[in-house]
């Protein structure tokens, strides 16, 4: 009776320590480093992503003869219509241009899901893209979606991608009002 006591009691110590033992394999990664650039209103770069705010005909043009060949789109349909009333029509400048373009409308908290997410990692996981853009309105979603991929998908401590988000267009002012680092970690 105490043998299967101490074998149910561990069983259970086990099951529950399972999620802290999964969670605490991440390793710590070397965060991207982005480089802010100054051909347009944010415009960013790391490695072999570039991510912005709405490109205007110039920078989509720029971006071209940089070798970007894949175009991500998280602004709404009704942005794109807006925007192409004002300027142009994205989609089709883009296949002008001979990039792929995928749109995934993101629309308020709403579009921030698990769903949308593993669609962002697929079309960015693509092998036979080199250079690719991603973009919304201002590079907002674009660094929340970046942020959650690299962890989701690429196996990166919270702590790590809030980093890489940093340089783009992510504040968290609770380290500012306590002036100290804050220690993200995953539950």
């Amino acid at each position: 009776m105490k043998t299967f006591t101490l074998l149910l009691f561990s069983c259970v110590v086990l099951l529950f320590n399972a999620p802290l033992a999964q969670a605490s394999t991440r390793q710590k990664k070397k965060v991207p480093e982005v480089e802010k650039l100054d051909n347009a209103p944010n415009l960013y770069k790391s490695n072999n992503m570039f991510f912005s705010g709405q490109p205007n005909l110039e920078t989509f043009e720029w971006l071209k003869q940089q070798g970007v060949d894949l175009v991500i789109n998280l602004r709404t349909e009704g942005e794109n219509e807006d925007f192409a009333e004002e300027a142009f029509n994205e989609e089709v400048l883009v296949a002008k241009l001979k990039m792929k373009y995928v749109s995934l409308p993101i629309a308020g908290y709403d579009g921030y899901t698990p769903e949308n997410l593993k669609k962002f990692a697929e079309a960015l996981d693509n092998a036979k893209y080199k250079k690719v853009l991603i973009h919304c309105g201002s590079a907002g979603r674009v660094t929340y979606f970046m942020m959650a991929y690299l962890v989701e998908y690429k196996d990166y401590k919270l702590a790590d991608a809030i980093a890489f988000g940093e340089q783009i267009k992510f504040s968290f002012p609770l380290e500012y009002l306590l002036k100290e680092e804050v220690d993200w970690q995953l539950k």
